[in-house]
């Protein structure tokens, strides 16, 4: 038990970092581009429903 409470700061701290980068990865990737533009544009557009 007392090596988990060791090494648990440093695989919490790895977790984490993981997955960061994997969202950063699936962020920045070429083909979400116009997905994000097209939603960037959503607080711009006119309401058409009464």
């Amino acid at each position: 038990m007392e090596t988990f409470v060791h090494y648990a700061p440093m695989v919490g701290l790895l977790f984490f970092f993981i997955v960061f980068v994997g969202i950063a990865i699936w962020a920045w990737r070429p083909s979400s581009k116009k997905e994000f533009q097209r939603l960037g544009m959503i607080p711009l557009q006119e309401d058409t429903h009464d």
